[in-house]
C-alpha cells in the first residue's frame, strides 16, 4: 500500500497551480498588445505628416511603443517556459508578522501575488541559502536591514509543468507511475540520481536492490542543483569578480558543479566583464570537457570553450613556435617527466630568462636542457634532494638525445623520431612569457581571458599553471581540486599551499568542501581508508548511508565473469536506467573484461576506450583513469590484487578514484593474493 503523502505535497501542487494561472494570465496580457499594427500606422502617418513638431512627436512616440515592445518581448521569454518555472520555495515571515512565498528559478517573474526570484540575481535569495527551516535570519538586502524566521524551505522539480519532487529538511517525495513515494532515508542534498534503500539479508551478493526503479535518472548528467547548494558552496560562487579562487573537497563534495555555477553567475551579473567566448574551461580528459560542455548550456552560458590542457598546450605552443616538430615523444622517463613538472623550474627558468635576453626562447630551451651542469645547479638550489645524480644523468642523457633527433631528423634507431616532450609544451610557453610577452592569438593580439576556470587542478603541473595564470585578464581564476585523486604519476602537485606559493599566490586562502553529496557513507569511508598515510586528517563527511561496499573473492578470473555477468543481467532487468561502471587499472585487463561479459550477452554493454562514455544508463567497461570527474549509480573494480594495486601512492590514488565514481554502492572483485591497500574490514564472500 503506498504510503499518504504529507501536506507539503497538496501546499505545493496548490502553488504551482497559482504559477500556471498566472503565468498564463500574463502571456495573455502580453500578447494582447499589437504593436506591431501600432507601429506601421505610425508610420504611414509620419509618411503623411509635414509639420516639423509633429513628425517629432510622431517619431517619439514610435520609440516608446518600439521600447515597450521591447520590454514585453523579454518578459514574455521569461514567462512562457510554464514547464519549469522554478526549483526551489521558501516561506518566511518577517519580524512585522507577515507572511511570503517567495520561489527561486533561472528567470524572475512578479505577478498577480507570485514571486519567482533569479537565484544568480535577487538578493533574498542569499536567505535560502544561508538559512535552514525553522532558523531565524538577519540579512542586509539592498543596503536595508531584513530579519525574520524561514517557515518553509523546500526543493521542487518541476517537469513537463508537473511537479515530480518535494524535498524539506526531514522529507523528500518522488512522483512514480504508482503515485508518490517516500524516499527521505535515501534522500541526499546535491544527489538526483538512484538512491540505495535497504535490501533483503541475501544469501548471495545483490547488486543494486534499489526498490524504486523510477528514482533513476536516464541522464547522468549533472542535475539541476541551485537549489541544492549548501551555505559554503553559494559563498564561493558568488565570490568578487577578481581574483583567485581555489576550491578543495574529496570526490563528491560538489568541486566541479561549484566551479561551473560561479562561471554562471559571474557572467549573468556582468556579462560584458564575463564574454562566454573569453572565457575558457580547462581539464585533463576529454571525457570530462565533453561533460561540462553539455552541462554548461542548462545553466544558462553558451559558447564557453572547454578544452583540455593537452589539447590547449599544444595548440598555443604551435602557434608561438610553427617551425619547431609536432611530433611527441613517447617512453619518456620518469624522471625526465618529474624535472620538466617540478615547481623549481619556475625560478630556473625566471633567472635564465633574464641572462638571455637577445636569444629565442627554443634555443635558451635546447641550451638548458642539454646543459648537465645547470640541470643539477637548479635542482640544488630550489629543490635541493629532489633529484638523484643518476637521474639528473638520465635526464641530461634524454634531452640530450631528443635534441639531436631534432637537429639531425631521426635518431640511430627506426622509432627514434624528431620529437619534443609533452610537458615541454608548457615550458616552451613559459619561456616565450618571460622573453618576449604575452602569449597571442593568431591575429597577434595578446591572448587575454575574461576568466579561467581550471577542474582537477591535482594533475596540472606548477609550470602549466603558473603559464596559464598570465593569460588570464584581471587573475579572474576558479581552481578545483582535490589532492587525493591525483593520478598524473610525477607531477608536482603534493599540497595546494605549496603550490599556490610556487605559482606566487600563496596569499591564496583555500576553500575545502567537507561534505561528500555523491557516494554514501560507506563507500567514502572505504574509499578514505584506501588511501592510508595519505588521507586527510579531517575526512570528508557523507551524511547519506547506503549498502556495505562488499569484497567479493572468486577462484580466476572465469568465475568472476561468470558471478558478474549473472548479476549485472538481473540489475539491468530490474533497473534498466541504472548506470555501472566496471573499472580496471589497465586498458588491456578492461579488453579482457568487455569480451568475457560480452559473451554473457548483456544488451547495454559498451566498452569505453577512448573516453567516449555516453552519460546515459547501461554498463560500461573501461579503466580507472579514465573515469575522472564522472560518477555512476553502481561501480565494480575488479582486479584488486597485490600485482595490480600494490602498496604505492598511485595505487592509492588511483582506487580512491575508483572507488569515489560509486554514487550508490561499490563490489570490490579480486582473485589471487588481496591487494595490500585494501581496508582490511570489508565484508568478504566467496563467489566461485
Amino acid at each position: 500500500m503506498m504510503p499518504k503523502h504529507p501536506t507539503m505535497i497538496d501546499e505545493e501542487e496548490r502553488l504551482l497551480k497559482v504559477v500556471h494561472s498566472a503565468l498564463d494570465r500574463s502571456f495573455r496580457r502580453v500578447a494582447a498588445g499589437d504593436y506591431d499594427h501600432d507601429l506601421v500606422e505610425l508610420r504611414d502617418a509620419l509618411a503623411e505628416e509635414k509639420l516639423v513638431d509633429d513628425r517629432a512627436a510622431l517619431v517619439e512616440q514610435m520609440d516608446r511603443i518600439a521600447a515597450l515592445a521591447a520590454t514585453r518581448a523579454r518578459h514574455v521569454e521569461g514567462v512562457v517556459n510554464r514547464h519549469s518555472p522554478y526549483f526551489a520555495h521558501m516561506r518566511i515571515e518577517d519580524d512585522d508578522g507577515k507572511r511570503r512565498d517567495i520561489l527561486l528559478g533561472k528567470q524572475a517573474f512578479i505577478a498577480d501575488g507570485v514571486r519567482i526570484v533569479d537565484w544568480r540575481n535577487a538578493p533574498i535569495s542569499q536567505v535560502f541559502y544561508r538559512t535552514r527551516e525553522g532558523e531565524s535570519f538577519d540579512e542586509t538586502i539592498a543596503g536595508r536591514e531584513v530579519s525574520g524566521l524561514m517557515l518553509a524551505r523546500r526543493t521542487v522539480t518541476v517537469a513537463g509543468g508537473q511537479l515530480m519532487r518535494v524535498a524539506g529538511p526531514h522529507q523528500c517525495w518522488l512522483r512514480t507511475q504508482s503515485g508518490w513515494v517516500d524516499i527521505s532515508g535515501d534522500h541526499s542534498e546535491l544527489c538526483g540520481g538512484a538512491q540505495t534503500s535497504a535490501r533483503p539479508d541475501t544469501a548471495k551478493p545483490l547488486l543494486g536492490g534499489l526498490g524504486n526503479p523510477d528514482v533513476l535518472r536516464g541522464d547522468k548528467h549533472l542535475p539541476e542543483i541551485a537549489a541544492l547548494l549548501d551555505p559554503e558552496q553559494f559563498r564561493l560562487i558568488s565570490r568578487p569578480n577578481s581574483g583567485l579562487v581555489a576550491i578543495s573537497g574529496g570526490a563528491g563534495s560538489g568541486k566541479t558543479t561549484v566551479a561551473l555555477h560561479r562561471l554562471a553567475f559571474l557572467n549573468f551579473q556582468n556579462s560584458q566583464r564575463f564574454r562566454p567566448d573569453r572565457m575558457l574551461v580547462l581539464v585533463f580528459s576529454t571525457a570530462l570537457a565533453r561533460y561540462i560542455s553539455q552541462v554548461l548550456p542548462a545553466l544558462g552560458v553558451r559558447g564557453v570553450p572547454v578544452k583540455t590542457l593537452p589539447w590547449w598546450a599544444a595548440t598555443v605552443r604551435q602557434l608561438h613556435f610553427p617551425g619547431l616538430v609536432r611530433q611527441i615523444a613517447q617512453n619518456t622517463p620518469a624522471a625526465v617527466v618529474r624535472y620538466k613538472t617540478h615547481r623549481l623550474l619556475i625560478p630556473a627558468l625566471q633567472e635564465a630568462a633574464m641572462t638571455a635576453k637577445k636569444m629565442k626562447p627554443e634555443h635558451l630551451f635546447d641550451e638548458l636542457f642539454t646543459d648537465r651542469t645547470w640541470l643539477g645547479q637548479m635542482a640544488e638550489r630550489y629543490a635541493p634532494g629532489a633529484f638523484r645524480p643518476g637521474e639528473l644523468d638520465t635526464i641530461h642523457r634524454w634531452c640530450t638525445d631528443l635534441h639531436f633527433w631534432r637537429v639531425d631528423g631521426s635518431g640511430p634507431n627506426e622509432d627514434d623520431l624528431p620529437a619534443y616532450d609533452a610537458e615541454d609544451d608548457a615550458i616552451l610557453l613559459r619561456l616565450y612569457q618571460l622573453m618576449k610577452g604575452p602569449l597571442q592569438h593568431q591575429s597577434k593580439r595578446p591572448l587575454s581571458y575574461d576568466h579561467l576556470l581550471i577542474d582537477e587542478a591535482q594533475d596540472f603541473s606548477p609550470i602549466e599553471l603558473r603559464v596559464l595564470l598570465d593569460t588570464v585578464k584581471e587573475g579572474s581564476v576558479t581552481l578545483a581540486g582535490d589532492v587525493a585523486q591525483k593520478i598524473t604519476e610525477n607531477n608536482d602537485f603534493s599540497s595546494w599551499e605549496e603550490v599556490l606559493h610556487a605559482v606566487g599566490q600563496d596569499h591564496i586562502k583555500v576553500s575545502p568542501l567537507k561534505i561528500s553529496y555523491r557516494s554514501t557513507r560507506e563507500i567514502m569511508e572505504a574509499a578514505q581508508a584506501v588511501l592510508g598515510p595519505q588521507a586527510p586528517v579531517e575526512p570528508i563527511s557523507a551524511p547519506r548511508s547506503g549498502a556495505p561496499v562488499e569484497l567479493l573473492r572468486a577462484g580466476g578470473l572465469g568465475e568472476a565473469m561468470t558471478f558478474l555477468g549473472d548479476a549485472l543481467y538481473e540489475l539491468m532487468e530490474r533497473e534498466p536506467l541504472a548506470g555501472v561502471a566496471v573499472l580496471t587499472r589497465y586498458p588491456h585487463q578492461a579488453d579482457e573484461v568487455f569480451r568475457a561479459l560480452h559473451r554473457a550477452e548483456l544488451q547495454s554493454l559498451r566498452r569505453v576506450a577512448k573516453l567516449d562514455f555516453t552519460f546515459g544508463p547501461g554498463i560500461e567497461v573501461t579503466d580507472v583513469a579514465q573515469t575522472k570527474g564522472l560518477e555512476f549509480d553502481y561501480v565494480i573494480m575488479l582486479y584488486c590484487d597485490a600485482d595490480t594495486y600494490p602498496d604505492s601512492d598511485v595505487s592509492r590514488n588511483l582506487m580512491h578514484v575508483g572507488f569515489t565514481r560509486a554514487a550508490h554502492q561499490l563490489w570490490v572483485m579480486a582473485w589471487g593474493t588481496l591487494s595490500p591497500i585494501l581496508p582490511g574490514n570489508l565484508a568478504a564472500r566467496l563467489i566461485g
